[in-house]
């Protein structure tokens, strides 16, 4: 039996030499703001819509390669006749698997094993075994004025990259922290 993957998306947003973390309520740890990708959604857009309702700030996401659509369709049309008519999304600055409730996936083996009636965890009620995220770099795209939705976690904040190597307080998961190192290397590129 293989895992349920839930598909989630999040974003990074530097400002200032600053990445914005929350702190999640279920998982008590710094993350980049993000959720769970709605229906027929697609990923940078869910992250764009999750950031607003964690942080109440409206960013842009922007593409980890360096390219335009009209840098591609250029080259497309320059070497044939047909239209493209393609879209072309926002490229993530990672894509990564992760446990998030082994305890679903366990209680649902054994429910399968034993004929019983399966029940998720009250934490992870949604079901969710394993996440795939889809992580974005963000820019702001209006005020800076942070105002979580109700129910979103209250601990939103600014973090310089020092901070974040240097602090003892600060919990960041292995693969949170090699993605927000690159978030930072790739802000410099975009946007300088």
């Amino acid at each position: 039996m293989t895992p349920r993957i839930c598909f989630t998306a999040s974003a990074f947003l530097i400002h200032q030499q600053q990445v914005l973390l929350i702190k999640h309520k279920k998982l008590q740890m710094w993350l980049g703001p993000g959720g769970h990708i709605d229906q027929d959604e697609l990923p940078h857009l869910a992250a764009a819509r999750e950031f607003l309702e964690e942080t109440g700030l409206q960013v842009a996401i922007i593409s980890a390669l360096p390219f335009s659509r009209s840098s591609l369709e250029e080259s497309i049309t320059a070497t044939s006749s047909v239209v493209p008519t393609d879209v072309f999304h926002p490229v993530p600055l990672a894509v990564n698997e992760h446990w998030v409730c082994q305890e679903n996936f366990l209680a649902r083996q054994a429910a399968m094993a034993t004929g019983t009636v399966y029940q998720p965890t009250k934490l992870w009620s949604k079901g969710c075994e394993r996440h795939l995220n889809f992580t974005y770099l963000a820019r702001l795209d209006g005020p800076l004025e942070i105002k979580p939705a109700p129910g979103e976690s209250k601990e939103v904040r600014f973090f310089s990259q020092q901070e974040l190597v240097s602090s003892l307080e600060i919990t960041l998961a292995p693969a949170i922290a090699t993605e927000v190192a690159l978030a930072f290397k790739l802000a410099k590129k975009h946007c300088s």
